[in-house]
């Protein structure tokens, strides 16, 4: 059987994945729609002739040969003095005038097509009174501007609508920290954020959510350390805090780094669909999981909340657990639930443990004195062993209440030694973690009972079976999975064959053993490695560690949501505002940071990234595509309105000029600023379009 055609026609024969883009096209049209409806009624408004209204561009017809395979214009008819029409380029929408061209070198043909002829007491030829040209400077201005307007008048409206039918939305509760991240060492884990830069995340009158809060922390961390209020787990009085954000915790696609403090949102204890994943420990459950069910109870410990889940299971990672799962809604029947822990898999080797690159505030690494840079190199006097081990002894250590002996090399400059360190004795006292390490880690793993994030290189410290074409000082520079046909079809694998290139991101360790654990045993390895600087290559096999287990036990929680509504269609209007002032502030701001350097272009999103997101956001609901769309149309007013020949706020300038000074701008000067715009303004589209194609390949 093809799996990957089943899965393809599975997408196509989805009716909500279709019905999610339909609402994209309509609802990107109706943006579209409305600005160049605003151009169109101000005209209509100010007496000048509309000849055109498309949405879309007519710029050229699809040919092969002398066939025309997709005409320029898609939809169009004639409606009094007025073509309609839906154009092939869906890049936009323009309204053309009598009198009015954006290319300023068809001034003059424009001119002579607006002038009416001689008639009974006029002995030459005048404008057209119907013409653009032929109207004052302050009616062009409104013409020009009223597109915005719009854009800005319907971003309130969308967002009344989605506020008053009520939308969901992830709060600003961390579910999880990225391990050594600047969240990770704060104990952000579980916390709510209810206050960060001065702009009160859980204000009543003000929709904000997880994507608001990252965007903050973006934005506003380029300036110096984050001001929040934080409200952690068990605490009800806040604590204010002021926390630096990093630049390396989120990789984007070519380069382009942002600023993170490393949180995730909080999931919920709904079991989503699938419930499970396949090939752990959770698909074994006994009685089965089901789509829908709501863990209410894991051992003896009341579960409320995804963090909840997610520390309880940490305690027990080697055991097994029982947990009471609520079947069929708030009524439903209790069902107990018989977990087992799920297996480590591997590839039968024992990678080098790195430095240790973050400590964890209040943890016992932290007291007794563990530092970032320091190298754990023997527990108990033995070698410390295969890394992704640590966690499951320590966690035994914390159960027996066993102090632990590390022995460290710390860098310092007092030190005979060759290599500036010196070593170290240090007892410490594992304790039971409140926190279960994140598998998905971009660069670290974590020792929770310890408190420390810990480096793993890609350097063999030791093979674990002696049949291993390994040895130890091998350095593996890149891995290539080599899925069967059940995981090339899923999803879940999608994209883990190509081979990951461990030369270019040295610390992927961590995120390569990740990829271990969901694959299914004895699926075949292709690494290539580096000894005494000859590249070699050998087939390995993953395989399930016999004794040892992860915290993960397979279980697929739904995100949580909450549900943000306005009881009065009044409340939900001035909400619409705010919402829309909020949107449009941030687009500033963002264009602030990009003219002053503190953000790239590479962080623009083209075509396509808005027709992914716009896509994600209709998933999510009618209300949450609103607010995207109000969001989309304060960016096209504000963008739009910039003093950028072509676009309207080059225009305005231009009118301005000629308000002021009484006569037009020089048709010389107008064509080459508006070539200049245009040429810009190209350049720009094309770079949004690459990094779209650099994101998505």
């Amino acid at each position: 059987m093809d799996f990957g055609l089943v899965a393809a026609l599975a997408d196509w024969l989805d009716a909500g994945w279709w019905w999610s883009i339909l609402q994209v096209v309509l609802g990107l049209g109706a943006v579209i729609f409305v600005h160049e409806l605003g151009h169109f009624l101000a005209a209509k408004a100010c007496g000048v002739k509309a000849e055109k209204f498309y949405v879309g561009f007519d710029a050229f017809d699809i040919k092969i040969g002398d066939r025309v395979i997709i005409p320029r214009r898609l939809i169009h008819f004639q409606w009094g003095e007025t073509e309609y029409g839906i154009g092939i380029l869906p890049l936009g929408g323009y309204v053309k005038m009598l009198g009015q061209d954006d290319n300023p070198g068809k001034a003059a043909e424009e001119r002579e097509r607006s002038m009416t002829a001689p008639g009974e007491g006029v002995d030459r030829p005048k404008l057209d009174p119907r013409s653009y040209m032929a109207k004052s400077v302050s009616q062009r201005m409104l013409i020009i501007s009223a597109g915005v307007i719009m854009n800005l008048i319907f971003a309130v409206i969308f967002a009344t609508l989605a506020f008053r039918f009520g939308v969901n939305y992830e709060p600003t509760t961390v579910g999880s920290t990225i391990p050594g991240s600047p969240a990770w060492q704060n104990n952000l884990d579980g916390a709510t954020i209810t206050k960060i830069s001065g702009v009160r995340t859980d204000d009543p009158d003000r929709y904000y959510t997880f994507t608001h809060l990252r965007e903050a922390i973006i934005m506003d961390s380029q300036d110096g350390p984050l001001e929040m209020e934080i409200v952690r787990p068990g605490n009800s009085k806040p604590s204010l805090e002021s926390i630096i954000a990093v630049d390396e915790l989120i990789g984007m696609k070519g380069g382009a780094g942002l600023k993170s403090l490393g949180v995730m949102p909080m999931l919920s204890t709904t079991l989503g669909n699938p419930p499970v994943l396949e090939g752990q420990a959770a698909e074994k459950a006994q009685p089965p999981l089901m789509a829908g069910d709501r863990v209410i109870q894991i051992g003896s410990t009341l579960i409320v909340n995804g963090f909840d889940m997610r520390s309880t299971f940490a305690k027990y990672s080697d055991q097994p657990v029982t947990i009471k799962v609520q079947r069929g809604g708030a009524t439903g029947e209790l069902i107990d639930v018989l977990l087992l822990p799920n297996p480590s898999r591997g590839l039968g080797l024992e990678m080098e443990l790195g430095p240790v690159l973050a400590v964890r505030k209040g943890t016992p690494a932290a007291i007794k004195g563990l530092q970032p840079l320091d190298r754990i190199i023997s527990i108990d006097g033995q070698r410390v062993g295969d890394p992704f081990t640590l966690p499951q002894r320590m966690l035994q250590a914390a159960r027996e209440s066993r102090m632990v002996k590390l022995t460290v090399l710390r860098a310092d400059e007092a030190s005979k030694r060759e290599d500036g360190m010196s070593e170290l004795q240090i007892d410490i006292q594992p304790e039971l973690p409140e926190f279960a390490y994140n598998a998905d880690a971009r660069f670290g793993i974590t020792v929770e009972s310890l408190g420390v994030s810990l480096q793993v290189n890609s350097r063999i410290a030791h093979p674990i079976s002696e049949h291993s074409p390994l040895i130890a000082g091998d350095e593996i520079i890149s891995v290539k999975f080599e899925l069967n046909a059940r995981q090339s079809a899923n999803k879940r694998f999608e994209g883990m064959e190509k081979e990951i290139d461990i030369l270019e991101e040295p610390k992927m360790w961590p995120v390569i053993d990740s990829q271990i654990q969901i694959l299914d045993p004895g699926t075949r390895v292709v690494v290539k490695y580096n000894r005494d600087n000859l590249i070699n290559s050998a087939d390995l096999s993953v395989i399930e560690l016999e004794g040892w287990f992860r915290e993960t036990r397979g279980i697929v929680p739904e995100p949580y949501q909450a549900l943000y509504q306005n009881a009065s269609l009044w409340t939900a209007t001035k909400n619409g505002f705010r919402q829309t002032g909020d949107d449009a502030t941030r687009v500033l701001k963002f264009l602030r940071k990009l003219m002053n350097g503190q953000l790239s272009v590479k962080h623009f999103g083209g075509p396509g990234t808005i027709a992914v997101v716009a896509t994600a956001e209709a998933s999510q609901g009618t209300s949450r595509l609103l607010l995207f769309l109000t969001l989309l149309s304060a960016n096209l007013a504000i963008v739009n309105f910039l003093p950028i020949p072509v676009l309207d706020g080059g225009h305005m300038v231009f009118l301005a000029y000629e308000g002021i000074f009484r006569r037009p701008v020089s048709e010389r000067l107008q064509l080459v600023l508006t070539y200049a715009g245009l040429l810009f303004l190209v350049a720009l589209m094309v770079t949004v379009i690459g990094l779209d194609i650099w994101r998505f390949t």
